[in-house]
This record gives C-alpha cells, sequence and structure tokens, in this order.
C-alpha cells in the first residue's frame, strides 16, 4: 500500500519496512483532539493517529513497541531478544544496534502542512535519472537499443522464427533459453553470433510489445504513462498487438515453470517453430479489420521537442517532476538548478584545493602529502554539495565519458561545462584574494618564484627533465584509473558502497591518485581545474607565458580526455554488462544512433535539409 495516502497531511512517506499501520477505534487515542476550530491539533507525524476519511475510525501508525508487544493485547509472535543474546555476550564498541527506533530518530520533523506548500518535497526517489558520482549511475534505454520505425515495419512485413539465425547453422536451441542470455561457448564465433542476434532480436521484440501494451496486456492509449521507478517492466501474458487487430509482432513463448516443463514429452526446439502469422488468431475482436502495412499504423517516431536521448518509442515512460516555485528567481533555478549545483560544487572543491596547495608553498616547510589530502577531502565536500542535484561530476572529461558510455542527455553538456569553467575561474579569483597579502610577502622575501605561486594554481611539468609523453601519459593513466573506479562505484551490479559512502571514497580515491601523479604535471585529470585558474591569473596580470607551453592542451586536455575515454572502454569491455554501454551492443546501432544525431543538430543549425536529414535515417 502506498504509505503516501495513509499518513497525516504534510507529512513525509516512511520506508514501509519501518513502520506499519492498523484500524483502531478513537478511543485508543487519547493524545489526538480537535481544537475549536474543528481541527485536529497534536498530531505527531510518526506516533498519533488521525481521522479517516468516514469520520468512524482512526488509523495508527505502530511503533516498534507495539509491535513487540502485540496488538490489543495479543503477544507478538516474534521472540523479543536482548542485546547479550544477539551478540552472544561479545559487546562491541561499535554503537548501538540500528533499530527502528533508532532510525525514525535519525528522520526529520515535517510540520502538517508542509508538503501542500512545497509539492517537491513529496517528489518521490529516483522520479528522474540523476548521473551521480554519489550513489548508483541510472540504467537507461538508449537510442542504440531500441529498433527504428523502419526496422519494425521490416520485421512486421517479414517477421522471423524465433531463434531462426541459430536454426539456420543446425543448432537445437530453446529460444526461451536464449532470451535470458544462456548462450554457451562454442569453438565457432558464428554460432554464438547468431543465437545472440536471435536473443536481441526476441527481447526487443517483446519490449517493444510492453511498451505498446503499457505493461499490462491491454492497448496503450496516448495519454497512460509508465512509470521509471519501476526497475522492470512486467511482460503481458501473451504476445501484444498493434492498434485495431494489426498482426503482432514475432515473438516466443514465456518460459514456464520447470514443473511444466517435466511434463512435456518433447523440448520445444525439436518442434518446427512456428511462424506468427500461422498462430491461431487470439485477438478477442476477430471481426476488426486488419490495418494496412503503413507507417501510419504505428506510433509517431517523429518529433520535435523529444530529448534527442531518448527514443520516442519511450517519451511516455517519462514522468513530470514537481517543483516548488514561490519567486521569480525559483523559476529560473528550476531551469538551471543542475548548472548552478555544479559551478557551486567546482567553486568549493578548487576554492579548498587552491588553499592547500598556496598554504603548503607560501609555509615553505610544509608537506606535499598535505595537498593530496586537502584535494582528496576537497572533491568528497563538492560530492556532497550537488551530488543528488547536478551529479556533481566537476570535470568535463567525466561529463563527456557519462554521455559515451552511460547515456547522459547530451543537451546538458554546454551547460555543465560553461558551470564547470566558472566555477573554476571564480575559484581561482577567490584563492587568490584570500591569500593576497601572503602571496606578496612571500614574493617579496623570495624574488623570483612567482613560478611558485602560478604552479599553486595549475599544472605543468615541474622538473625540465619531464617530456611531453611523459608529461601526456602521467595525465592519460591517472584520469583512467580515476574513470575505473567512478563506474565501479557507480556499478550497481558490482559492488556498490553504501548510502552516502561514494563520496567519501572518491575522496580517497583522489587523494591516492594525486599522490601516485601530482609528483611530475600536478594531476589535473580535469581540463576546467586547469584551465579555469589559467584565465583567472590571466586576468590577475601574469602574462601570456601560462600558454606558452603547449602542456596546457595535451595534459589537461588531450590526456585527460583521451584517458577517461580509454579507461571507461576497459572497464565496459571487461566489467560491465549493461546495455546502455555501447561496447555491449552492435557497432552499427551505435553508428545509426549517432548518424540520426548529426543529422538532428545539422538540421537545427540549418546545416542539413529535412531532405538530407530523412536520407541519412535510412
Amino acid at each position: 500500500m502506498d504509505e503516501s495516502h495513509d499518513t497525516p497531511s504534510g507529512s513525509r512517506p516512511r520506508a514501509s519496512t519501518t513502520v506499519r499501520e492498523e484500524t483502531v477505534s478513537p478511543t485508543t487515542i487519547p493524545a489526538v483532539q480537535r481544537s475549536s476550530t474543528g481541527d485536529w491539533e497534536g498530531i505527531s507525524p510518526t506516533r498519533a493517529g488521525f481521522l479517516s476519511g468516514d469520520g468512524t475510525s482512526i488509523r495508527q501508525r505502530r511503533s516498534t513497541a507495539t509491535r513487540r508487544s502485540g496488538s490489543a493485547g495479543v503477544p507478538s509472535i516474534a521472540p523479543r531478544t536482548t542485546l547479550a543474546e544477539r551478540t552472544q555476550g561479545n559487546f562491541t564498541m561499535a554503537g548501538p544496534e540500528e533499530t527502528p527506533q533508532l532510525h525514525l530518530t535519525h528522520q526529520p520533523f515535517v510540520q502538517p502542512g508542509y508538503a501542500e506548500l512545497n509539492p517537491s518535497y513529496e517528489q518521490p526517489a529516483n522520479a528522474k535519472p540523476v548521473w551521480s558520482l554519489a550513489k548508483p549511475l541510472p540504467r537507461v534505454v538508449r537510442p542504440g537499443m531500441v529498433p527504428t520505425r523502419e526496422e519494425l515495419l521490416e520485421n512486421r512485413a517479414n517477421p522471423l522464427l524465433p531463434a531462426e539465425n541459430s536454426q539456420r547453422l543446425g543448432l537445437d536451441v530453446d529460444p526461451n533459453d536464449l532470451e535470458k542470455g544462456q548462450i554457451p561457448k562454442v569453438v565457432d564465433p558464428r554460432k554464438m553470433a547468431a543465437q545472440v542476434t536471435d536473443a536481441r532480436l526476441q527481447r526487443e521484440t517483446n519490449f517493444i510489445n510492453t511498451v505498446l501494451n503499457g505493461g499490462d496486456g491491454t492497448s496503450v492509449q496516448p495519454s497512460s504513462r509508465l512509470s521509471l521507478r519501476s526497475s522492470r517492466l512486467r511482460r503481458p501474458s501473451r504476445p501484444s498487438r498493434w492498434e485495431d487487430g494489426v498482426e503482432e509482432l514475432s515473438t516466443v513463448e514465456e518460459s514456464v515453470d520447470q514443473s511444466q516443463k517435466d511434463n512435456e514429452t518433447e523440448d520445444v526446439s525439436n518442434e518446427p517453430l512456428q511462424s506468427p502469422q500461422e498462430a491461431p488468431n487470439l485477438d478477442p475482436h476477430p471481426d476488426a479489420k486488419p490495418a494496412e502495412d503503413t507507417p501510419e499504423n504505428f506510433p509517431s517516431l517523429e518529433e520535435a521537442a523529444y530529448p534527442d536521448d531518448l527514443h520516442p518509442l519511450l517519451q511516455e515512460l517519462v514522468e513530470e517532476e514537481v517543483h516548488n516555485n514561490h519567486t521569480v528567481w525559483s523559476v529560473i533555478r528550476t531551469h538551471h538548478r543542475e548548472a548552478l549545483a555544479e559551478s557551486l560544487a567546482v567553486f568549493v572543491q578548487l576554492t579548498l584545493g587552491f588553499c592547500g596547495d598556496l598554504a603548503v608553498t607560501l609555509a615553505a616547510a610544509g608537506n606535499p602529502n598535505t595537498t593530496d589530502w586537502v584535494w582528496g577531502f576537497a572533491t568528497m565536500m563538492a560530492i556532497y554539495v550537488s551530488g543528488g542535484i547536478s551529479g556533481a561530476h566537476l570535470n568535463p572529461t567525466i561529463t563527456a565519458m557519462l554521455w559515451f558510455y552511460r547515456g547522459f542527455p547530451k543537451r546538458k553538456m554546454p551547460e555543465y561545462f560553461l558551470a564547470q569553467f566558472i566555477g573554476a575561474f571564480c575559484a581561482g579569483l577567490v584563492a587568490y584574494g584570500v591569500y593576497y597579502e601572503s602571496i606578496q610577502n612571500f614574493l617579496s622575501v623570495n624574488p623570483g618564484s612567482q613560478s611558485s605561486i602560478v604552479d599553486s594554481f595549475v599544472t605543468s611539468q615541474r622538473e625540465d627533465y619531464i617530456g611531453p609523453a611523459t608529461a601526456f601519459f602521467n595525465e592519460f593513466v591517472g584520469t583512467a584509473i580515476l574513470t575505473i573506479t567512478i563506474l565501479a562505484l557507480g556499478d550497481d551490479q558490482n559492488a556498490p558502497p553504501g548510502g552516502g559512502m561514494n563520496s567519501l571514497i572518491i575522496g580517497f580515491v583522489i587523494t591516492v591518485t594525486s599522490m601516485c601523479f601530482a609528483f611530475q604535471t600536478g594531476a589535473a585529470f580535469n581540463p576546467s581545474r586547469d584551465f579555469g585558474p589559467r584565465l583567472a591569473l590571466l586576468a590577475l596580470g601574469y602574462g601570456s607565458e601560462l600558454f606558452t607551453n603547449p602542456y596546457w592542451f595535451y595534459g589537461p586536455w588531450a590526456g585527460s580526455l583521451t584517458g577517461a575515454f580509454i579507461g571507461a572502454f576497459m572497464y565496459d569491455f571487461m566489467v560491465f554488462t549493461g546495455g546502455e554501454s555501447p561496447v555491449n551492443y552492435p557497432w552499427e546501432r551505435t553508428q545509426r544512433a549517432l548518424r540520426k544525431s548529426r543529422s538532428k543538430w545539422g538540421r537545427r543549425l540549418h546545416l542539413t535539409s529535412k531532405e538530407g536529414e530523412e536520407k541519412v535515417n535510412q
């Protein structure tokens, strides 16, 4: 049951594992009283009850004590244990055991009426995808994973038998096993390729049928929506149909229970697989006339306002957000909240990092490893600042990598890049301003040490003997390892850390990589972290020599960008199994998606015509 319908007005829903509800008589809750105005007062969001809709009963959240002692004097069936019994007498200094009461003490108080005045507070978790370094990365359906309208029309005109490609090579396989990915390893790679193709076609067909049926086996309506909050889509009990009684797409029968399989006399692969045209008519309306094979009978796949990153067949899966807009600025912030949060996080991270470098440089006696710790904890703080809003990428190369390998919307990339560079530029100015007097004193005492101040803000070859190749691969290898770790922490099928731990772990990762790679170049791993303060120092009058050394391009830009993409490729090639990565889908699908994207952007920039775009999409 959805607790949002059973909790008092204004209270935030709690996890169903921590609270339960029961219906009791009004006399059992003396704490709830009616005021002189007729309203109920003294209602706690977690303890008190409230009057039900019919006015005859009051619902009350059951506390842990109630569950232990039973309801209405009935003893609880759960045995009551003590801490000593649960720990077998081995008392621990790790703190009290997590209990429902302790969990509730960490929940915020929500006054009645707050949610009505601030509707976004009731926004469910994961209502939209956030490519965040603070939690597992989202699972999204990308254009390369879904058939196009032309492919659907072709499949409808020439439907394939289940496992047809495998049967052409003489393989005796069960289509249901193929759909589940149970493909044995054989010596001939052509046989594996045929089974992989059959499995992919069948999964895509079932997925499209599910989308068109609204997920429940009934015909989808234009206004119907499916929720992205559901981690799985329910499959229909039988192959779906297009509207108006058109022929169904080719599908295989859903898997049956093992007990039913044991009763079958022959395996399904031993019999000729039935073509969809030969299948019995399961349409409840046999008099319906089949529609002609024209694109007009299919849901429209051409759109004007759809995001480029989501296939048009899946647009109805997107749910609208709820916002709190009380002022003009709140409206502006709503439309640019992610970029503003990203810029603020970059500002916090780099301001602390630059100040740490200046403190060690100006002290002339500090431990260089101190700055590595500063950068690590500064990154952790920045991820906490905007990890739940913008994802706290903090790095243009991470943003670009997440677009290519995890489906981050490319329409957001320009705004993210601008926010990251603005945050870095402002951080350089603020850090210099905070240490301005100390910098001037240092330069007066140590004439000719201006390069030490510059090195506190930007990266470069720290020694004269370090050549361009060494500097490039120093940034390349460091960024690749950082990217591999970030993707591993964001992979919910690997070993993601507990809630809130991603930020701390990535902070330690930055510390370690800085200790390993900062000696030779300063370890930028990030174009904005180097380019932003360069512009700030240029504005402060440090001269054009900041850009005379080409390292500023081939190190933080070329080295980090190629390292991020190669590192992500290595992780996806060896570990990741999700379909959102182009590594795990046929290359022609990725090429098709990129080609269609280029044609759309060309039309928007008036570089190509509509006719030229249609030719490219064919």
